[in-house]
């Protein structure tokens, strides 16, 4: 039973292990220049972009999954069949592309690339959407269009557990001005978009941001009619 025991702990130690291996990826013209591109996971919230050599990196990503591509009005679509890396020669203008996993790039580690995948996820709900959703308060109707943002405590939360600064409440913002969010009334709302851990925010941003904007005169007016 020790022996069980044991080989299942190192099983999923293997498996946690191979989670967490980086994925490198180069994406060059035929003749060796590199391409700039923004680079998605279908599927997923997960994005980055390649640099001046395209070289990119993402983490976490699974044998099945696709990237997409896309520079400028040119979009690819490359399933990735178990490759943990990707080296993609495109000449854009056509669908046809060439795609090999790297032993080279794989290699490289972490230390490939700087940065990642970014860390921030945006979700734009309108105000006209969270008004649809018959929702008396702000607060309900946000949670109505975003079911991963909890009220606990009287705080809004995109995560359950308390952070380093001993809480998980995100920040929110009105206008630019920090307030409480059941202090706004949701006819006069706009927008609201949700970031996921920010740091363009500083510290107070880790938790994520909730950003409130609100209706001009201009836009009651047009809401009126």
């Amino acid at each position: 039973m020790r022996r069980l025991t044991l080989v299942m702990l190192l099983l999923g130690i293997a498996v946690g292990a191979m989670a967490q291996t980086p994925f490198n990826g180069r994406i060059t013209r035929s003749d060796g220049k590199g391409v700039k591109a923004r680079i998605s996971v279908v599927g997923k919230d997960k994005h980055t972009t390649s640099d001046g050599k395209g070289r990119f990196g993402l983490t976490d990503v699974e044998a099945d999954d696709a990237l997409e591509i896309v520079v400028k009005r040119d979009t690819l679509r490359v399933a990735l069949e178990g490759r943990r890396s990707i080296d993609v020669v495109w000449d854009m203008g056509g669908s046809e592309y060439v795609a090999e996993e790297s032993e080279d790039l794989m290699n490289y580690g972490y230390g490939y690339v700087k940065r990642r995948e970014s860390t921030d996820y945006s979700s734009g709900i309108s105000g006209d959407r969270l008004r649809a959703t018959g929702a008396m308060g702000l607060v309900e109707a946000i949670q109505m269009c975003y079911p991963g943002l909890r009220y606990i405590n009287g705080e809004l939360c995109l995560r359950t557990q308390n952070t380093i600064n001993g809480s998980s409440a995100v920040l929110v913002l009105c206008d630019g001005m920090e307030i409480r969010p059941e202090l706004v009334s949701i006819y006069d709302v706009k927008s609201v978009e949700i970031i996921k851990g920010s740091n363009m925010y500083g510290f107070r941003g880790v938790n994520g941001v909730v950003l409130i904007t609100t209706m001009n005169g201009a836009d009651a007016m047009k809401r009126e009619r």
